[in-house]
């Protein structure tokens, strides 16, 4: 997980800083989302209903051979100068696709390597692993794309699909069947969603996630590289040290809870951690001053990583393993959707302008978030209703 987070990461940076440079355009940034998120869209339901079906740990190992191969061809492309808008999309859904393949792969895999008790420290920690990254990449990979540009640095992020490799092969997994793999895959996909939208705290934990997803993360899918650089009038380095404070607070976040032995209260950390998004970005939007935007940032991070944490925790402990991968593609294809509401916020924000989008969209955000914890009871019982599960369980 650090090695692919750290390749995700140089990615991301890459991504944004190259359709800025080659349109200057906030719609075309969000369009960036909506690519990834369509891509997401399309495939990540197979994703889930191939981990349910096949050797985990071999799927892996396949889609991140495509993804090296996928970033090797975007870099070769930039840095021999014959790269155009058009493909450079194609490539980035290509990769994207493969993502959405590789990550409920790699969330239903998890609670087979360790005690169900430890499920959600085995959470944080992978959190941690995945999240860490972002305290130190944004530097290297703004300085990388400052220097080599972003097709250096998408050369450079190959390293980190090796590295993913080399740990895939090295990690001793024994899969366990179950009745998925001997029914059509459509079938598998199909009683997939019908057992995510018959359980009320998954149906209510997706629709949270959703609208801190749609009003706060789709910003960060390439609009926010128009606010560093437009408004906060930062170059690739600077916004990387501004940028590495957010990896900080999910450091922070992720290790904190990674160690605290059984973790308790993981409604309350999901409840919280979505407020906070979206008050600190709200003051992030809100600010001119470099300081207080990186404190902002900071507690971002922190309120982001708990509340995903949180919530993939709840659902790896509550959800059998015959379903776990379908379960956790729906959490992929509801982040999809609410990404590609980037392009939304980006034709908007070529309208109204980023000093007005950004507050906006974030104060969105944090109101959406009180009023569904106000008229979902579901939402306000969830510690109760876990610690009914486990007494059941016991």
């Amino acid at each position: 997980m650090l090695f692919a987070s750290g390749t995700m990461a140089f990615q991301f940076y890459a991504q944004m800083w190259l359709i800025y440079d080659l349109t200057d355009s906030a719609w075309v940034l969000g369009a960036l989302g909506a690519v990834r998120g369509l891509a997401t869209l399309l495939f990540g339901l197979y994703g889930g209903a191939l981990a349910d079906r096949m050797d985990r740990r071999k799927l892996l190992l396949l889609t991140q051979t495509i993804s090296m191969l996928v970033n090797m061809s975007i870099g070769l492309l930039v840095i021999s100068g014959a790269v155009q808008l058009w493909l450079v999309f194609v490539l980035i859904f290509a990769g994207s696709a493969t993502a959405s393949l590789d990550a409920p792969v790699r969330q239903a895999l998890l609670p087979e390597l360790v005690p169900q008790q430890h499920i959600p420290n085995a959470v944080a920690l992978t959190t941690a692993a995945q999240m860490g990254s972002f305290a130190v990449t944004p530097v290297l990979a703004g300085y990388v794309i400052a220097g080599l540009g972003s097709g250096g640095a998408y050369l450079l992020s190959t390293i980190g699909n090796v590295g993913v490799l080399v740990a895939l092969w090295m990690l001793h997994y024994r899969g366990r069947s179950t009745s998925a793999r001997h029914e059509p895959l459509l079938l598998t996909i199909r009683r997939g969603i019908d057992y995510g939208r018959r359980q009320p705290i998954i149906l209510w934990i997706i629709c949270l996630n959703f609208v801190t997803a749609a009003f706060g993360m789709a910003l960060y899918n390439g609009l926010i590289t128009k606010w560093a650089g437009d408004v906060l009038l930062l170059d690739p380095a600077g916004y990387g040290l501004l940028a590495s404070t957010w990896g900080v607070g999910t450091l922070a976040a992720s290790f904190t809870l990674s160690y605290m032995g059984e973790i308790r209260h993981l409604g309350r950390i999901l409840i919280l951690g979505s407020l906070f998004f979206g008050v600190s970005f709200l003051l992030f939007g809100l600010t001119r001053s470099l300081p207080v935007a990186g404190f902002a940032y900071l507690i971002n991070g922190i309120a982001w990583t708990a509340a995903s944490i949180a919530s993939t925790a709840i659902i790896q402990s509550i959800v059998p393993n015959e379903v776990r991968g379908r379960v956790m593609s729906l959490f992929m294809i509801n982040g999809a959707v609410a990404n590609m509401n980037s392009l939304v916020l980006g034709g908007v924000a070529d309208q109204i302008g980023m000093e007005l989008l950004l507050p906006g969209s974030s104060l969105l955000c944090s109101v959406l978030v009180v009023l569904l914890v106000m008229t979902v009871p579901v939402l306000r019982r969830l510690d109760h209703i876990l610690d009914q599960l486990r007494a059941a369980k016991a």
